[in-house]
């Protein structure tokens, strides 16, 4: 059968809406049950698109601010993040954040800005990589991070040469990566079995002078080409020929088309987003069928991105929770299978189970994500995102050749900082300032004497029906064996607690 008619079993679909949003309700997973990943899909995509900037510039307004600020962006990104109808194209926004990296570090206070630019993140997410790869490279927060805006030709009296940044980074990050691969995402060998590098450092100075003459540029408005500025002489990027006399935009598009179509681009980008949504350790065949899509649509589309991501959740790896044996035995596959969450999407699982809401008249960030979470939106401290997508924690997963990226935030202290803040959420029903969000306790208190019903809501709101049966015996247990019944907020809080610091609740697909 066609995934196309495909109708998931209740595992599945659950699976599938924790990868594809930012949390669900059962109500959701009965949605897709009634209607199918196909036309859900189709669903989610004709939304409009939530944008942030326009959040932002209102709360502003209403804080009686001259310009946002941190927690009014980081706030717009949650009342997305819990809110917006489009989950689809908020959760693809942000896994491309996580690739086309700029940050508030390397920023200051331009957060109208900065908003725009998720902004842009939005609005291409479901649609062309290469049409975001291009709006990308122009936008005035990119040239400015990566410092190509106001990049110029070389002047040898004046010893100043082309910026190199961006051309690197454009390389190495955001479309081909540091090693020829083919499209199951492995790495080539020469003759003398070494990796292969994608580009040499002649490809990062030629492309370099590619891009010379771009500046200006602010809120709604991409750089332009100031042609005093540009090298108009030939250039050679990755064995193609820029003819002298190119102007700035008519560089631009042709490196825009030989690193689009590039072959390593589209395993590149595949494995980036499987890691993602999906798993940390794809197998080489999952990634091949991906790439295979970014190729080709069925309709000879290369880079549709859309095609992309419903090819990356509804890949049968996807669905039957099949992933890397790693140096392993192929028995193993099912175990090296989903990823644990980043520490911002446990938070964002977490409000959307108790149904948290700001107090206020706008969202703030009330999780005070980077130093509780070790991570907020557009905010990490480098170009190479809050982790790297190879990272690979010492011990038994380094040791099987397996990778789990997101390890890398879970420090000792983090993972404290992580629980504090899933104890402050779970105390937070009793918040009255407009600072804060909040939710509404009174449905766990109604039932909490009668164990039955309680594990019904608890499986219902956190687990999405599919409560691991360690979990509901330990629930059971702390209302039955060790806590008294009058004392109905601890009863709760206690529970509360044990649901969402299961390391089923950690991890993507423990409840699959």
């Amino acid at each position: 059968m066609s995934v196309h008619s495909l109708y998931l079993s209740k595992s599945q679909n659950v699976a599938f809406l924790y990868r594809a949003t930012f949390g669900s309700t059962l109500d959701d997973v009965t949605h897709l049950q009634n209607i199918g990943v196909q036309q859900w899909f189709e669903e989610q995509s004709q939304l409009p698109p939530s944008y942030h900037l326009p959040v932002v510039q209102q709360a502003t307004a209403l804080a009686n601010l001259d310009k946002p600020n941190s927690t009014i962006r980081t706030g717009a990104w949650y009342q997305h993040a819990l809110t917006a109808p489009d989950q689809l194209r908020q959760r693809m926004a942000y896994a491309l954040s996580q690739i086309l990296v700029i940050s508030q570090q390397g920023l200051g206070n331009r957060h109208d800005e900065i908003a725009a630019y998720y902004d842009l993140l939005v609005q291409h997410s479901l649609g062309n990589f290469k049409d975001l790869l291009r709006d990308v490279t122009t936008n005035p927060m990119m040239g400015r991070y990566l410092t190509l805006r106001g990049s110029r030709k070389a002047n040898p009296k004046k010893n100043s040469f082309p910026d190199e940044n961006y051309a690197r980074e454009v390389m190495q990050l955001f479309t081909l990566g540091l090693w020829r691969l083919n499209n199951r995402g492995e790495a080539l060998l020469d003759s003398n079995g070494q990796k292969i590098p994608t580009y040499q450092q002649d490809d990062v100075q030629e492309l370099a002078r590619v891009l010379t003459g771009w500046t200006g540029g602010s809120l709604h408005v991409p750089m332009y080409g100031k042609e005093k500025f540009h090298d108009y002489d030939e250039k050679v990027v990755l064995g193609q020929t820029f003819p002298a006399g190119q102007n700035t935009q008519q560089d631009l598009e042709q490196a825009i088309e030989v690193l689009f179509n590039h072959p390593n681009t589209p395993p590149f980008i595949a494995n980036l987003l499987i890691k993602r949504f999906v798993t940390s350790n794809p197998r080489p065949e999952y990634i091949e069928r991906v790439a295979q899509t970014f190729i080709n649509n069925g309709m000879g589309v290369r880079g549709d991105l859309k095609a992309t991501l419903f090819a990356i959740l509804t890949d049968e790896d996807a669905l039957n929770s099949i992933g890397s044996q790693g140096n392993q035995s192929p028995q193993q596959q099912h175990n090296h299978f989903g990823l644990i969450k980043e520490p911002i999407l446990m938070i964002t699982n977490q409000a959307k189970a108790l149904g948290m809401s700001t107090i206020g008249d706008y969202w703030r960030d009330f999780m005070s994500s980077s130093r509780t979470l070790g991570q907020s939106p557009l905010n990490s401290e480098t170009v190479f995102n809050f982790y790297l997508p190879d990272f690979a924690p010492q011990g038994i997963l380094e040791e099987r050749g397996l990778t789990s990226p997101e390890a890398s935030l879970l420090t000792t202290y983090q993972m404290q900082m992580i629980h504090n803040k899933i104890v402050q959420n779970i105390e937070s029903h009793k918040n009255k300032k407009s600072t804060q969000w909040r939710y509404d306790i009174t449905p766990f208190l109604a039932v909490h004497q009668d164990p039955d019903a309680y594990t019904q809501l608890i499986n219902e709101r956190i687990f999405l029906g599919l409560i691991p049966a360690r979990v509901h015996q330990q629930i059971v247990e702390a209302l039955t064996l060790h806590i008294p019944l009058k004392q109905d907020l601890r009863r709760v809080k206690t529970t509360l607690y044990i649901a969402f610091t299961a390391p089923e609740f950690f991890t993507q697909e423990a409840l699959a």
